[in-house]
């Protein structure tokens, strides 16, 4: 007699057999059929409020310039706000970008966008997955106010080289994965731009000349020794180089900036239920800026070097850890030599500690969890001392096939400041140490979740709501043209107030089939309250947008694989100009009330298509096509004044192009 067993499998959850159901598998199984639907989703399950992504999700989503950038998916998710194209920041739940932690297997990174913020600084194949988590609570998250972003290793050793090869129309990448022995693996990696050799002489224009490298590299050692111990050494450097000139203004402009990473962890299985990770590194940040003139010679320097150590140890419900931080740091230092020399405050050079001890434990009562812990913060900076406690709480219910409810809140500090002319991943971009002046920032926050999976598990859906009250918040109210004509002090320069932000964000996910990905909304306020002279009110951030919509979709059949990423959302704040005049032939603006303004929604659609050729063992090489912005939807920027035949009026600005395809070729071994 055949027995005919169908079985349902999903790879996310594992099903016991009830011990009676048992039974039937004791005869002889003559034929067994296997049915369901294969998990295609690159959003691997975690906790309500992070959100850990596979990275190989890359290879089939539309590229910009040939580069998949990991940090350009991250705005898709809900509660992010999309950026234009000259906005390298991320902005999520309301925080500005200053409010983020960006960091590479927990090490932070200090400025991790390139020119205009098209991608980041990481070699995505280096990395097997992110972890994005958007309004911590854990008191093991470091003192930040808004979210995380980790790229993380692989952990596991290979038995054969593996490697990874992207060609594309500005710049190139490469993975090797080499194993040494059978307790060690090496992973390198590198992306190199060859624009000034491809494209150099289409950057000459009569007398202006525009050159731009940039470069990316990591070298990690991954090395087990038993099956309890694991060391492991990363290593990151990376850095941009743009010069501009012009032989009619005798003008010269450098733009330099990069970032050098180094970090040791160990991480140790105590026993059963006992975990220890360790982390001692070195992370540098630089910014420079130099301008040279008939009359004018200028150089805007900015540093900043941490050196830190943190040890995490988990045992069982109970988690806990240590963090010590230095931070030496040069704010934003004009120097300025020549017929408009003017003295400038001079910015000296800041050394800073932080040290934090943290702890927490997880309660589990039926179909409830609760979580409780605190971080407590000694930070100095010269005189200025201040010790904090950062409690953090949290509540699950379970209510089985309904779905679960997260209720969460916390206080967050973060004693470092960021500021600058502007966001657009330019050396414009400066950190300072919390300071007497400029007192540390902190954030009260609660978040309650809800989510649910549907018809077996192929579909997930997330709903949550958030406020934040933001304290002592800073915003740059000065440009460049203040560091040449003005007496440049970076007190005068900070707008001081207070910021709220709040919203829903709705996520609802296809995971399984050949169709997969997410549709996101996203309703949020972020406001800011300020008490400076005539800015004294409450105002929207710049980066607000109150109502935004994302869709991020993958489609395979065959050798062909079809990707699609859709925007939607409200514009920016701005100022306007209320009315210009002359004075001695110069124009004055006059603005109206601040950030009172919008921009037109933004609107973007991107498309990709991948051919795999055919695969020879276990090697898969392809071409990928990308379109960015297929519909040519101009996004205005910002406003800028226009003069045209001796008349000026303000008007839109946009991205200098209206649509850009790319094609690519990869090959996987």
């Amino acid at each position: 007699m055949f027995r005919l067993v169908f079985v349902l499998f999903s790879c996310l959850s594992a099903t016991t057999l009830p011990a009676q159901d048992s039974l039937l598998l004791g005869g002889d199984i003559q034929e067994v059929n296997v049915r369901g639907h294969k998990l295609n989703t690159y959003l691997l399950e975690s906790p309500i409020g992070t959100s850990l992504v596979d990275l190989r999700m890359m290879d089939n989503m539309p590229r910009i310039l040939g580069n998949a950038d990991p940090m350009h998916y991250a705005q898709m998710l809900p509660g992010v706000q999309t950026n234009s194209e000259y906005d390298a920041g991320l902005h999520i739940q309301g925080c500005d970008n200053a409010h983020n932690m960006m960091m590479i297997s927990g090490v932070p990174i200090y400025n991790a966008a390139h020119l205009l913020g098209f991608f980041s600084i990481f070699n995505t194949p280096h990395f097997a997955t992110m972890q994005f988590t958007k309004s911590p609570s854990l008191p093991s998250y470091g003192n930040r106010l808004g979210g995380f972003v980790d790229m993380l290793m692989t952990d596991t050793l290979r038995d054969k080289a593996s490697g990874d090869l992207s060609i594309g129309p500005i710049s190139s990448q490469g993975t090797l994965r080499l194993p040494v022995g059978k307790r060690s693996l090496l992973t390198v990696s590198a992306r190199q731009a060859y624009i000034n050799l491809l494209y150099g002489r289409w950057l000459k224009l009569d007398t202006e000349v525009l050159r731009y490298s940039f470069g990316d590299y990591n070298v990690t050692w991954l090395y087990q020794p038993n099956d309890r111990h694991q060391l492991s050494i990363d290593f990151y450097h990376g850095y941009d180089n743009a010069k501009y000139s012009d032989e009619d203004y005798l003008l010269d402009t450098g733009l330099k900036w990069g970032n050098t990473m180094f970090a040791l962890h160990l991480n140790s299985l105590l026993g059963r239920q006992t975990r220890l990770k360790q982390t001692a590194y070195v992370t540098h940040s630089y910014n420079d800026f130099k301008l040279d003139m008939n009359i004018l010679s200028a150089q805007v320097p900015s540093r900043v070097t941490d050196v830190g150590y943190k040890a995490g140890l988990q045992q069982g419900p109970w988690s806990g850890g240590a963090e010590l931080t230095l931070h030496t740091i040069k704010p934003q230092d004009p120097q300025l030599e020549g017929q408009l020399s003017i003295d400038h405050t001079k910015q000296d050079i800041q050394h800073s500690l932080e040290a934090s001890l943290y702890g927490d434990y997880t309660l589990k009562v039926g179909k409830m969890s609760y979580s409780a812990g605190g971080r407590a913060t000694f930070y100095q900076y010269g005189d200025y001392r201040r010790l904090a406690v950062d409690p953090a709480v949290s509540v699950k219910w379970n209510v089985g096939a309904v779905g679960e409810f997260t209720l969460r809140g916390s206080l967050k500090h973060q004693y470092m400041h960021r500021s600058g002319f502007s966001n657009m991943g330019l050396p414009t971009e400066f950190w300072f140490s919390a300071s007497q002046d400029f007192p540390a920032q902190y954030a009260w926050n609660v978040t309650l979740g809800y989510e649910t999976w549907l018809l077996n598990r192929m579909y997930h859906i997330t709903l949550e709501g958030y406020h934040k009250w933001l304290y002592h918040q800073q915003e740059y109210n000065g440009n460049v043209l203040d560091v040449l004509y003005s007496a440049y002090d970076l007190h005068s320069m900070l707008l001081h107030g207070h910021g709220y932000n709040y919203g829903i964000n709705l996520l609802v996910e296809k995971r399984k089939g050949r169709l997969t990905g997410w549709m996101a909304y996203s309703w949020g306020r972020a406001l800011r309250r300020f008490y400076d002279g005539r800015f004294d009110g409450l105002y929207p951030a710049n980066h607000e947008r109150i109502h935004e919509f994302n869709s991020v979709l993958t489609y395979k059949i065959g050798r062909w694989s079809f990707g699609s990423t859709l925007v939607f959302a409200s514009g920016t704040p701005f100022t306007a100009s209320r009315s210009f005049y002359l004075i001695n032939g110069s124009i004055i603006s006059v603005f109206g009330e601040h950030n009172a303004q919008r921009l037109k929604p933004y609107f973007r659609l991107d498309l990709s298509v991948n051919y795999d050729f055919k695969s020879r063992n276990g090697r898969r090489s392809g071409i990928n096509l990308s379109i960015y912005d297929v519909t040519m939807h101009n996004n205005d920027i910002y406003y800028r004044l226009k003069i045209y035949d001796n008349q000026f009026a303000a008007r839109p600005f946009s991205f200098m192009l209206s649509i850009m395809p790319s094609i690519n070729y990869y090959y996987h071994f």
